[in-house]
């Protein structure tokens, strides 16, 4: 990221106080102009790195092989009827679409 440009917000009220509840909730806010994502806000000494690590758990802890059997069993058939070709298309028009509905 490149040096961005100071902007003074001495004297612009709205701005001061959104400043304020940032600095508050310690949580970086998405701006959003006619619902189209502009920019982010995002109060100094929150980044990501000065975050403590997330803790990773163990994926297979819970892992019940005789539940994921008969849950495959229930799904079995449940596409039974559904044009193959037409699902994959659709699939694939959907990846290749961006979404402007994303959250960050």
């Amino acid at each position: 990221m490149t040096d961005p440009t100071p902007l003074d917000i001495t004297n612009i009220p709205e701005l001061r106080q959104l400043i304020a509840e940032l600095r508050e909730s310690k949580k970086p806010r998405l701006l959003k102009q006619d619902r189209e994502s502009v920019a982010i806000l995002m109060p100094l000494g929150t980044t990501r790195s000065q975050q403590p690590p997330a803790t990773h758990k163990d994926i297979w802890t819970d892992y019940d092989a005789g539940k994921v059997q008969t849950a495959l069993a229930q799904s079995a058939g449940t596409l039974a009827g559904v044009n193959r070709e037409r699902l994959l298309t659709d699939i694939r028009n959907q990846r290749s679409q961006e979404s402007t509905h994303r959250q960050f």
